[in-house]
């Protein structure tokens, strides 16, 4: 039963893309395709919230918490955390990349001017989920983003993965599509849309991964 219901609410390509993912480790093959979405202040600020306090996270504690959630291991300076607490148990969260976002499992990275923030790691405990919580993790973050004059947060998701795309499609404006292909340490990856890349092929997927930016950023040189 249930996973007949993450059929019905993911698809069966994405439920059969994350059964692939389990079984054929990333370093070997993985192939992706992504949506690259900003999202939109205006439609998140007329979405219907959550009761869940959501904060950005300015303490050690919290960002452990953030940590154990996402079972995202490691933080750096340009990342930020936001977490989402029901009655003082964590209930969600999500990181944001402030310069650059790497995927090391396909050999991208997302390069960010100034201003601009990456959404990734972003997470309901199933427990809570069907409640707002998500939308509110979202809109807190683009807000958090307004009320400094930055730009609004930009975030992939996965074509296969419906609910995910259902969910950011009302609160974002699409702005390119990504396919990539890794085949051990050589990776192959077309973009379009606003959506720049430095390179078509690396054959160091972990040392030099291909840059993708928004388009109107400062182009970068960059050989396989």
């Amino acid at each position: 039963m249930e996973i007949i219901n993450k059929v019905r609410g993911l698809g069966i390509g994405y439920v059969l893309e994350a059964l692939f993912e389990r079984v054929i480790p990333a370093w070997l093959f993985r192939i992706c395709l992504l949506e690259v979405y900003q999202l939109d202040f205006d439609k998140l600020s007329a979405a219907r919230l959550s009761n869940a306090s959501v904060n950005i996270c300015d303490n050690e504690h919290e960002l452990e918490q953030l940590k154990e959630l996402t079972s995202h291991g490691s933080v750096e300076p340009h990342f930020i955390g936001v977490l989402a607490r029901v009655d003082g148990q964590a209930a969600g969260g999500l990181w944001m990349a402030t310069k650059e976002f790497r995927d090391n499992d396909v050999g991208l990275s997302f390069s960010l001017e100034a201003g601009h923030t990456w959404i990734y790691a972003a997470r309901v405990e199933p427990h809570y989920r069907r409640q707002g919580i998500y939308s509110h993790l979202m809109s807190e973050s683009a807000q958090s983003r307004k009320r400094q004059q930055k730009s609004a947060p930009l975030i992939a998701v996965s074509r296969l993965n419906r609910a995910s795309r259902k969910g950011i499609q009302r609160f974002g404006t699409l702005v390119g599509k990504v396919l990539v292909i890794r085949i051990g340490s050589v990776a192959w990856a077309r973009s379009t849309g606003d959506l720049r890349q430095n390179q078509n092929w690396t054959f160091q997927c972990s040392q030099r991964p291909i840059h993708l930016k928004l388009a109107g950023q400062a182009e970068e040189s960059s050989e396989a």
